[in-house]
């Protein structure tokens, strides 16, 4: 397949399943908080890295789920 590679992350799973994006992440954490709580490096790094990873398999993929709440 031709393009550019994308991927979807969002805590709101709901959308991310209806929209049917070829590469997803849904993130358990607090509302708006997609990429990590503030000030919590490690975490925005875990999660963008998950994120970014999906770019490099051929998709469709199945959606990933973390589960990052406390």
């Amino acid at each position: 397949m031709e393009g550019i590679a994308s991927a979807t992350a969002s805590w709101n799973g709901g959308y991310v399943r209806a929209s049917l994006p070829p590469r997803g992440v849904i993130v358990r954490t607090d509302r708006g908080q997609t990429l990590g709580e503030p000030n919590n490096p490690e975490q925005q790094r875990r999660i963008l890295k998950t994120t970014l990873d999906l770019l490099a398999q051929d998709a469709p993929v199945d959606i990933v789920v973390l589960d990052e709440r406390d």
